[in-house]
């Protein structure tokens, strides 16, 4: 891994755990061994950096999406999949989304980090859409209302989960996912 991709790394866990506003160019030049001169090099400002954040991110949970409806067509194993992603920042029980974290902070993120991270959230929800209409197509979920507005019920949830599970472990964090499940079943 090259050092720009360390950088936004380590900023990407700092933001998962700590926030944007909470970290500082000097914690990842502590964390990496490096001087803020050389973080400067690649990133001038930190509004910089958090829109590459931004940007990465979504690649990255873009990318593990796509491979998730690659590996089936079931909308169930899909859905675990969207859930797996969540369980695995859950159970490292400091790190939420990246999303959810600089949506935390809307108020006083760069807007264009805002906006890229914005991006994501819509194109999570429009992919958890198209799992749960396909799923009521099939008659194996159901749900009242729009796809759409299910689904951005179900990201607020595992949102939330998040949250919750950094707070109270894991378990209640689990719970809470698994509810979410159960009311998609159908009839």
């Amino acid at each position: 891994m090259d050092r720009k991709e360390q950088i936004l790394e380590i900023a990407t866990e700092l933001i998962q755990t700590r926030g944007y506003t909470a970290f500082s160019y000097q914690d990842l030049s502590t964390r990496l061994g490096i001087t803020k001169a050389s973080i400067h090099h690649h990133f001038p400002s930190k509004a910089d950096l958090g829109l590459a954040v931004a940007d990465r991110y979504f690649d990255d949970v873009s990318s593990d999406l796509a491979n998730v409806k690659q590996a089936t067509d079931d909308p169930w194993k899909q859905l675990d999949g969207y859930v797996a992603q969540i369980l695995a920042l859950i159970e490292t029980r400091d790190r939420i989304c990246a999303a959810g974290a600089v949506h935390a902070e809307f108020n006083v993120v760069p807007d264009p980090m805002c906006e890229a991270m914005g991006r994501l959230v819509k194109h999570v929800i429009g992919w958890l859409a198209e799992v749960l209409e396909a799923g009521r197509r099939a008659e194996v979920m159901s749900f009242p209302g729009k796809a759409e507005s299910q689904a951005a019920l179900v990201f607020a949830a595992a949102q939330g989960a998040m949250q919750f599970g950094r707070a109270h472990g894991p378990v209640k964090a689990r719970q809470i996912l698994k509810q979410i499940k159960e009311s998609l079943k159908a009839a």
